[in-house]
């Protein structure tokens, strides 16, 4: 994901350039709409990155899993997010951040396999594998 690392690091220190709006609906859209555009090579295995990351949220989609990562604590992370422009920011630079994280693990040998391997692992822990927990 190198070449998407300095667009993603541009688009959060210079929002308002890259964006209708400063909200992290925006900003999940945009990056939404990029990965589509790259035929969802972009963002492959982040859902499953994230999960394992957050130890959770495997039901949701990554744009709604990264709030719970922004506002570990809040009840209603939908409300939190719209709550005033500090809490905005925040989920915005969490959503970069995460996927800033997410690249570097990626960009090593054998990246994707290693985060798909421990999403199995995950679901496995959970119960909700199917088959038995994988090696390596």
């Amino acid at each position: 994901m190198h070449p998407h690392r300095d667009l993603f690091e541009n688009v959060r220190a210079r929002t308002s350039r890259y964006l209708p709006d400063e909200t992290y609906a925006a900003a999940a859209a945009f990056v939404l709409g990029y990965d589509i555009a790259c035929e969802g090579g972009a963002l492959v295995g982040f859902h499953e990155w994230l999960v394992v990351r957050l130890d959770g949220w495997s039901n949701l989609h990554w744009s709604a899993a990264v709030l719970h990562a922004a506002f570990p604590a809040v009840q209603d992370v939908h409300k939190a997010v719209r709550a005033s422009p500090k809490a905005r920011r925040h989920a915005i630079d969490t959503l970069f951040e995460l996927l800033a994280e997410y690249d570097r693990v990626r960009s090593k040998q054998d990246g994707l396999k290693g985060i798909f391997l421990a999403y199995e692992r995950w679901l496995h822990q959970q119960g909700l594998g199917d088959t038995p927990a994988p090696t390596e």
